[in-house]
């Protein structure tokens, strides 16, 4: 696959989604420990640099958020077509994610970008993020950053794509405004494995997860079936 090739050395990164439980491509991470490392203490010195951060992200002030990285598997990221490309993050804010995703700074591309942001609460905003996946950036993960330590207090993959000989893996979201500070996350998950060696027969799956969020915390409200085809 030409991505393969492309975006090989982002096998050394090896991220398969959030450390712990969020393992699952699906599963919403629990607040942090009030203990923050040393590292996550020292990011942000300023105001400014606080400031400088979140404006790399453009306001989303449109409801609903379709979010997809398809296209740039297949396209390429730098495709006309893929909406989600977004801003590289500088590397001096790079450790605001690292208690939060498993990177090892091998690559020669930048790792982080940051694409969308919307305003939860009055204290807390979401960043949409494109965050290293297994061969390129192709994971997007909502990050909820709270304004009154300036670090992230939890998050949520909320979209990926990837494709390796015969083998394939989509994750793709929606997110709808209910009312002021309430929104809902519906998540579509889709994944296909060959069962012979020309390709011809696939065993494939597909899933939907909704989530509610409210303030810091996201909520699982409903979980459809597996359906196998």
């Amino acid at each position: 696959m030409q991505c393969f090739i492309r975006y090989l050395r982002w096998f050394t990164v090896g991220l398969l989604g959030l450390t712990g439980c969020e393992n699952n491509p699906n599963s919403a991470s629990n607040s942090k420990n009030s203990a923050l490392s040393i590292s996550e203490q020292t990011v942000f010195k300023t105001q400014t640099q606080v400031n400088t951060f979140l404006n790399l992200y453009a306001p989303a002030d449109t409801f609903p958020i379709n979010i997809s990285t398809k296209v740039g598997e297949w396209e390429g990221p730098e495709s006309a077509n893929f909406k989600w490309r977004g801003k590289i993050i500088p590397s001096s804010f790079w450790r605001v994610f690292y208690s939060r995703v498993p990177f090892k700074p091998l690559a020669t591309d930048p790792p982080f970008y940051a694409t969308k942001r919307f305003q939860i609460n009055d204290s807390t905003v979401a960043l949409l993020t494109r965050v290293p996946g297994a061969y390129w950036s192709s994971q997007v993960y909502l990050f909820l950053f709270d304004t009154r330590v300036n670090t992230i207090t939890t998050s949520l993959r909320v979209a990926e794509a990837w494709a390796d000989t015969g083998d394939s893996f989509y994750l793709e979201s929606r997110i709808e405004k209910l009312q002021n500070y309430k929104f809902r996350i519906v998540l579509n998950q889709g994944e296909c494995h060959p069962l012979d060696e020309n390709y011809e027969q696939f065993a494939c799956t597909d899933s939907v997860k909704t989530y509610v969020l409210t303030d810091q915390k996201f909520s699982l409200v409903s979980a459809a079936p597996v359906y196998k085809k």
